[in-house]
């Protein structure tokens, strides 16, 4: 009956378990950074073998639902700190499971991964057309990330819990799935990405004006698909690329206008409609360009910028 049991388990609790094990066997070996705006704590974690992980622990947003926050107000417990008049500062305690930490666990890890969550001194690069196919372009062949969780998505063999919505068209297709790092009820900070069905465009640099057609679908499907599952009218969703992306396959992030993501400001995202305007103006903007974003100090595509400026 035993054996029954375990073959019963689904694939996301044999998941579950397996990484219950082993943060349960981890030891703590470095704060790689944190985020106090974000209220976000990253941690290398390590195993007895010598293998290593990294716990991503985020503070989630308050809900704004009516029932959570009767729950919180019926089992706040207030710890003064100060008093002043009509003026009081307190530590109030509520109920855990209104102060979950939505967190992310990797495993195991290599240097590449640790480098990306570390926290360093950031510098801006601007990066012309030419320096698109003389740096950056050799840097992705080398050393991107691999995108195996990427085609396994796409190919619904893993995260089809997540799927929000899907267009299979082979050309101008795409999924839409929560983010990993959304709760996927949290309307406040609602987080999905619209992950493209086509190979063979990386990011905004291999845009040019025949793929609009592709980007007013991604546009048009997923915010009616948001607004129906989820509520949100289009004005109040902000769309936009990442550049550099954290992955090399292109995909269009979607979140609550409230919610402050990370890396969903200036330097680091071009917003949808801008993207889709400049390729109507001229159909090769992203060709003739250059794009401005940041990198860590420690950062590889960073050393190879230096270098290329250095042999100048």
């Amino acid at each position: 009956m035993k054996r029954v049991a375990e073959a019963q388990l689904s694939e996301e609790e044999r998941t579950e378990e397996t990484s219950q094990v082993w943060l349960q066997n981890a030891k703590f070996q470095e704060v790689l950074g944190a985020d106090s705006s974000h209220k976000s704590l990253f941690l290398l974690l390590s195993q007895p073998d010598g293998s290593q992980g990294i716990l991503l622990a985020n503070k989630s947003p308050f809900s704004e639902d009516k029932s959570d926050i009767e729950k919180l107000l019926e089992t706040a417990k207030l710890q003064e700190i100060s008093r002043n008049d009509i003026f009081g500062s307190y530590n109030i305690e509520v109920d855990g499971k209104l102060n979950l930490l939505k967190s992310q666990l990797i495993y195991p890890v290599n240097d590449r991964l640790i480098a990306k969550y570390r926290q360093e001194e950031k510098f801006v690069i601007r990066e012309t057309p030419e320096l698109y196919e003389t740096v950056t372009k050799p840097y992705i062949e080398k050393f991107q990330l691999n995108l195996n969780w990427v085609y396994n998505c796409l190919e619904k063999r893993s995260e089809v819990d997540k799927i929000v919505y899907e267009d299979p068209d082979k050309n101008n297709g795409f999924l839409l799935l929560q983010d990993i790092k959304w709760d996927g009820k949290t309307i406040e900070n609602l987080y999905v990405l619209a992950i493209i069905h086509r190979h063979g465009l990386k990011s905004v640099r291999d845009l040019t004006g025949d793929d609009l057609e592709m980007l007013y679908n991604i546009r048009e499907k997923s915010l009616t698909a948001i607004n129906e599952k989820y509520g949100l009218r289009k004005d109040q969703v902000k769309c936009y690329f990442h550049y550099q992306p954290s992955f090399y396959h292109l995909h269009v992030h979607f979140i609550n206008l409230k919610y402050d993501a990370p890396a969903s400001t200036t330097m680091s995202a071009i917003l949808l409609d801008d993207v889709i305007n400049n390729l109507e103006l001229s159909s090769d903007h992203y060709k003739k360009s250059t794009l401005t974003f940041t990198r860590k100090n420690g950062d590889k595509l960073m050393e190879m910028f230096r270098e290329a400026a250095a042999s100048e």
